[in-house]
């Protein structure tokens, strides 16, 4: 009788994994703060570590000269490439935790892909 029904058969086991999530939230949140990428300029000089929650860490500028400019620039291109890095992590590690709890979101990935825009 209720074969059409598809996943609300689950509907259940579903609101028990949501009743816990705030709970694996928090500890998500906690194991992507200990996480780092890094981000490297095009030119090489500047690497930027975040963790995987967004804040930054690190800024490592070689001691080769650099004009103030090339400076500026090479900053932004690895604080957005360490940043373009965290966000993946940590929709990556949503995706596993939404695995391992069993949840069948319709929409999850549409809604990371946004948030990572990749």
């Amino acid at each position: 009788m209720f074969k059409g029904l598809g996943n609300l058969g689950n509907i259940a086991s579903m609101m028990a994994a949501f009743k816990d999530l705030p709970e694996k939230m928090q500890q998500l949140n906690q194991q992507m703060q200990a996480e780092h990428v890094t981000g490297k300029s095009v030119c090489g000089r500047v690497d930027v570590t975040v963790n995987c929650v967004g804040e930054v860490q690190t800024v490592n500028i070689t001691e080769e000269s650099l004009t103030i400019v090339e400076t500026e620039q090479a900053t932004l291109e690895a604080t957005n490439q360490a940043g373009a890095a965290a966000k993946q992590r940590y929709a990556e590690a949503i995706r596993e935790m939404v695995a391992d709890m069993n949840l069948d979101m319709p929409g999850i990935d549409g809604l990371l892909t946004s948030f990572t825009g990749r």
